[in-house]
C-alpha cells in the first residue's frame, strides 16, 4: 500500500466515515514488485556448454515476503522459482535469482515475478529475455584469395579461411568445424580453429577447386561451399618500349637505331624467373632474335638493318616471356625503317683545350678557336688539321669570343663579344701576331645594334655580317670593313646563337636547342642583306653537347666546320647518302 493511501485511509476510520472492516482489508494489500535483468538478455543453447547458460534478475519491493519468478511465451508458462523469500537491505527487500537456459527453450520469454501469496501483485521485466538456438544461421567464410597458384614459391600457395558465425540471436557462436579443399582427384581438410583454418595447395592440380566449410555450432550444424581457382605461375606484367617508333639507319646521327627496353615479373609478386625472347620481324619472318634472360630491365639496340642493308617498311618487334607454369605473354612494339635523313653528319675531327669554348675560324688549314679567360678577356688557340697547338694568340680584350671569322680580303681575323648583356662589339686581329699588345689593329663599337654580337665575313661583297639583339628581336647588319653600318634588317631564328659563316651565296647561322643544334640558311644578296628575313632551309645536327662556333673554309676545300663542347672539339660535316 502507497504511504499517502495508509495515511488518507487511517483519518477516514478516525472520523468514523468507513467501517473498520473495510480499513482492516484495504491495509493488507501487498506492496508493489519490481524486476530487472541484471545479466544479460539473451541466453544460448545448450545448457552446459558455457555460452549464456544463464542470467541473473533482481526482484525489490518496500516489504518482505516470499514471490515466484515466472518465464512466459505465449500460452505456455515455465516456473523458476517458486516462494522464494526476499531478504532484508539496507534499502528494502530484495532477491536475486538465476534463470537457468536448460528450463527454456529457443524464443522470446517475458520474466514475470509475483507475490506467492497474492499472485495478482506482479511485476515482468522490462524486456523479453531471448534464448537462441545455439544453430548457425548465419554464416561467413571468406578465403583469403579467390585465386591461388600451387606452384611452391611460398606466394599464395596456402589458402587461409576465416570463418564466422551467429545463430538467430545475433550470438556469435564459437568457430569449430572443419574445412575442406577439393581440387581434381586430390583434397585436403583442415579443423577450424581458433578464427579459421590454412591449407597448402602446392602439389595440387591447377583448375577450379572448392572449399566446404562445416561450423559446427553448440545448437547444429552449418556448411558452406566457395568457389577458388588454382593458377599456373606465369608471367603477370611484362613491358617492351622502344625509344623511338621509326628508324633511319643511315648514319646521321639521327634515330640511326633504336633501343628497345624489356621488363617483366611473375604473376601475384612471385620470385619466380621469367624469361624468353625478344625478336625483330617483318612480314618475311623473324629478322633477329635476342634471349632475354630474366624479368630485370634490359636494353637491346638494333640498328635498323637487315644483314647490313637497310630495307624501309614497317617491322614489329616482340617480347616473348614464360614463368615456370603457364603459357606464354607477349608484347609487340611497331617500328618504322626509313632512308630519310639529314643533309649532314657531324664528324669529329680533334678535341680542344679545356674552358669555355666559343668562336671558330678556318683559314688556309688552320683552325682558330677562341675560350673565355674571364669576362673581359678571351684567348685564341691556333691548331692544325690533326688537332695539334700550333700556337696561342695570348690573352686578348675581347670580351666574351662567341665567334670568330677570317677576312681573305684583308688578311684579318674579325672577333665578336657576344652575350645577352654584352654591348656588342667587333676587334680586327693580326693572325700571324705574337704579342698580345699588338694583336688587336682594329676595334668597332657596334653597341648600339644591340648585345649578342656575332660576326661572319662576306668577302664577295666586301662587308662583315653582323649578328646582334635579343630573343624575338634579333637583326643581321650589313657593316663595312672600316666598321661602319651599312644596313640592317631583321632576322629569324630557332635557339640560342652560337655561330655564323657566308657559305657561297648563303649565309648559314649555327645555334643550339635542347638535345641538339640547328643549322639555317639565309640568302645573301647584293642589294640586300637577307632576303625576307627568313630562312631558306634549316636542318638539326645531331652532335652532342652545345653548338659552339660555326666556320667555312672555302676554297678547293669547301669544308663546313662546327664547334661542340661537352666536351670541346671540333668537327667537320659530312654529306649523308642513303647507305
Amino acid at each position: 500500500m502507497r504511504r499517502a493511501t495508509a495515511v488518507a485511509l487511517a483519518a477516514l476510520l478516525a472520523a468514523g466515515l468507513v467501517p473498520a472492516g473495510a480499513g482492516a482489508a484495504s491495509a493488507k494489500t501487498p506492496d508493489p514488485l519490481t524486476l530487472e535483468v541484471t545479466a544479460g538478455a539473451v541466453l544460448t543453447l545448450p545448457a552446459g556448454d558455457g555460452l549464456q547458460d544463464g542470467t541473473k534478475v533482481r526482484i525489490s519491493s518496500v516489504s518482505g515476503g516470499d514471490v515466484d519468478l515466472l518465464a512466459v511465451k505465449g500460452k505456455k508458462k515455465v516456473e523458476l522459482s517458486e516462494a522464494t523469500p526476499l531478504r532484508r537491505t539496507a534499502t528494502g527487500w530484495q532477491r536475486t535469482l538465476t534463470v537457468p537456459v536448460r528450463a527454456l527453450n529457443a524464443g522470446s520469454w517475458d520474466l514475470v515475478a509475483r507475490r506467492s501469496d497474492d499472485r495478482a501483485a506482479r511485476a515482468r521485466a522490462a524486456a523479453a529475455l531471448r534464448v537462441g538456438s545455439g544453430v548457425p544461421t548465419r554464416v561467413v567464410v571468406t578465403p583469403s584469395a579467390s585465386k591461388l597458384y600451387p606452384w611452391k614459391d611460398r606466394v599464395l600457395d596456402a589458402l587461409t579461411v576465416t570463418a564466422t558465425a551467429t545463430d538467430e540471436t545475433g550470438t556469435v557462436l564459437p568457430v569449430r568445424g572443419s574445412v575442406r579443399l577439393d581440387a581434381g582427384p586430390l583434397h585436403r581438410v583442415r579443423a577450424l580453429a581458433g578464427t579459421g583454418a590454412r591449407l597448402p595447395v602446392t602439389g595440387l592440380p591447377i583448375g577450379p577447386a572448392r572449399v566446404t566449410t562445416v561450423f559446427r555450432g553448440p545448437g547444429g550444424d552449418a556448411t558452406r561451399t566457395t568457389a577458388i581457382t588454382l593458377a599456373p605461375t606465369g608471367v603477370g606484367a611484362l613491358r617492351l618500349s622502344a625509344s623511338a617508333d621509326t628508324v633511319q639507319p643511315v648514319a646521321d646521327g639521327l634515330l640511326d637505331s633504336v633501343v628497345l627496353t624489356t621488363s617483366g615479373e611473375a604473376v601475384a609478386a612471385s620470385p619466380a624467373t621469367v624469361s624468353g625472347t625478344l625478336t625483330i620481324s617483318n612480314r618475311f619472318g623473324v629478322l633477329k632474335s635476342w634471349k632475354v634472360a630474366d624479368g630485370t630491365p634490359r636494353t637491346f639496340t638494333w640498328d635498323g638493318r637487315i644483314t647490313g642493308r637497310i630495307v624501309p617498311g614497317a617491322y614489329t618487334a616482340t617480347l616473348t616471356l614464360h614463368g615456370p607454369e603457364g603459357v606464354d605473354r607477349v608484347r609487340t612494339q611497331r617500328l618504322t625503317v626509313s632512308k630519310d635523313h639529314l643533309p649532314y653528319r657531324v664528324r669529329d675531327l680533334f678535341g680542344v683545350a679545356d674552358g669555355n669554348q666559343q668562336g671558330l675560324a678556318v683559314h688556309d688549314g688552320l683552325f682558330y678557336v677562341a675560350t673565355d679567360v674571364d669576362s673581359t678577356s678571351s684567348r685564341v688557340d691556333v691548331y692544325d688539321g690533326r688537332g695539334a697547338l700550333v700556337r696561342t694568340l695570348g690573352v686578348l680584350p675581347i670580351g666574351h669570343g662567341a665567334e670568330l671569322a677570317f677576312s681573305t680580303t684583308t688578311g684579318l681575323l674579325y672577333a665578336a663579344n657576344g652575350g645577352a648583356l654584352n654591348p656588342t662589339s667587333i676587334w680586327a686581329i693580326d693572325p700571324a701576331s705574337t704579342d698580345p699588345a699588338t694583336a688587336v689593329k682594329q676595334t668597332f663599337d657596334l653597341s648600339a645594334l644591340g648585345p649578342n654580337g656575332m660576326v661572319g665575313v662576306d668577302d664577295a661583297g666586301g662587308r662583315l655580317l653582323v649578328f646582334t639583339g635579343v630573343k624575338g628581336a634579333f637583326t643581321l647588319s650589313s657593316v663595312g670593313f672600316d666598321g661602319t653600318v651599312q644596313r640592317t634588317v631583321p632576322i629569324s631564328i630557332s635557339g640560342t646563337p652560337q655561330g655564323l659563316d657566308v657559305v657561297g651565296t648563303e649565309l648559314w647561322v649555327y645555334t643550339s636547342l635542347r638535345g641538339r643544334n640547328r643549322l639555317a640558311r639565309y640568302s645573301v644578296t647584293d642589294d640586300a642583306v637577307i632576303a625576307a628575313g627568313t630562312g631558306t632551309a634549316a636542318f638539326d645536327l645531331m652532335n652532342p653537347g652545345e653548338g659552339e662556333g660555326f666556320a667555312y673554309a672555302g676554297g678547293v676545300d669547301g669544308s663546313i666546320y662546327v664547334g661542340a663542347h661537352g666536351p670541346n672539339r671540333v668537327g667537320v660535316l659530312v654529306p649523308v647518302a642513303d647507305e
